[in-house]
C-alpha cells in the first residue's frame, strides 16, 4: 500500500476503519509520514484480513513484538511511505525498504559474503545489492520472530536461500520492486502472489 495517498489519521478520516488501538498509535506518531504508514499497516489487516476469515481485531503481538493470529500467520512491515502485509497458513516474514544510499552501518554488520556481494555488485547496482541482502535478513527474522539478535548467524544469499550455520533453511526469499522501494517476503511456499492495494 502506498501509504502517502492517505488522509492523515489525526483529522479522523480514517477513524470508522481502523482497529481502534492502530487508530491509537498512528495518531501519537509525531511525522506526518510514520502516522500514515502506521495507519496504512492497519488498513491493510482491516481490508485483507476478512479475506480470510478473520478480523484485525484478533491480532495481537507478543513481547518481542511480532504480529500472532490464532490460525494464521502474519508479518507487518512500513517504511518510506509504503506498508506491506504477509499472510500465509506457515511463517511468513516481510520487509520494504525504499532505496537511498548505502548505509555504511549496516553493511558494517553483514556477513563477509553478504558484504563482498554488495561491494562487487559496481558502482550502479550497488545500493540493489545492499538493499537486496538488508531487506531478506530482515524478512526471515520477521518470519522467526527472532529479532536482531540472530542477525549475525543467517546468511542471505542472492538468489534467494537462507543459510543459517551453514545449512539450508526450509525457506526462501522473493523479492520485488516497486518504484523506489523494495519489498522481500520469506516463506516455504513455492509461489508468491502480490497484490497492490491504493496504487
Amino acid at each position: 500500500m502506498d501509504t502517502a495517498l492517505l488522509p492523515d489519521p489525526r483529522e479522523g478520516g480514517l477513524s470508522s476503519e481502523l482497529p481502534r488501538a492502530r487508530l491509537e498509535k498512528a495518531v501519537r506518531l509525531l511525522s506526518l509520514e510514520k502516522r500514515k504508514e502506521s495507519a496504512g499497516a492497519g488498513l491493510l489487516l482491516a481490508r485483507i484480513l476478512p479475506r480470510f476469515s478473520a478480523r484485525a481485531e484478533e491480532v495481537y503481538a507478543d513481547e518481542r513484538g511480532k504480529l500472532l493470529h490464532p490460525r494464521l500467520f502474519l508479518s507487518l512491515a512500513h517504511g518510506g511511505g509504503m506498508a506491506v502485509l504477509a499472510v500465509g497458513d506457515r511463517p511468513v516474514g516481510c520487509d520494504v525498504e525504499k532505496f537511498s544510499r548505502v548505509r555504511e552501518g549496516v553493511l558494517r554488520r553483514f556477513l563477509k559474503e553478504e558484504r563482498a556481494f554488495v561491494q562487487e555488485a559496481g558502482k550502479e547496482a550497488r545500493e540493489g545489492a545492499f538493499y537486496r541482502i538488508w531487506t531478506g535478513k530482515e524478512s526471515y527474522l520477521k518470519r522467526t520472530g527472532e529479532g536482531l539478535s540472530a542477525w549475525k548467524e543467517v546468511r542471505v544469499l542472492p538468489e534467494g536461500l537462507i543459510l543459517r550455520a551453514g545449512k539450508e533453511q526450509p525457506c526462501r526469499i522473493v523479492w520485488k520492486e516497486k518504484g523506489e522501494h523494495l519489498l522481500a517476503l520469506c516463506h516455504e511456499e513455492e509461489a508468491a502472489s502480490w497484490e497492490e492495494v491504493f496504487f
